[in-house]
């Protein structure tokens, strides 16, 4: 079960980071959504805040605020199949991190 301080700060951290993006680039798409979700989760599990286990429900989290950003226009099938992809990652862009927490 996701903790509910752990997801305020991830709902914090893509607000902050969707809204630097967007300002900078003018684009959110679903490519730079996932990029942005697998290394910010990455991060977290690396410095022992997000239990590997439930990466996977963290990633769900994100993507459906990623959707709602955009009117809800994933299904939910699709949700889940985002989140598989974005919780299968491993990968960390540290520029990313960088933009979050520099």
């Amino acid at each position: 079960m996701i903790d509910f301080e752990v997801s305020k700060q991830l709902e914090s951290d893509f607000e902050r980071y969707m809204f630097k993006f967007y300002t900078k680039y003018q684009r959110f798409s679903i490519e730079d959504f996932g990029k942005f979700a697998s290394s910010i989760l990455n991060y977290n599990v690396q410095n022992h805040l997000i239990d590997p286990k439930i990466k996977r429900e963290y990633a769900y989290f994100l993507t459906t605020l990623y959707n709602k950003g955009i009117g809800n226009r994933i299904s939910e099938e699709h949700l889940q199949v985002i989140a598989e992809a974005i919780s299968s990652d491993s990968s960390v862009d540290f520029t990313v991190i960088q933009e979050i927490f520099g």
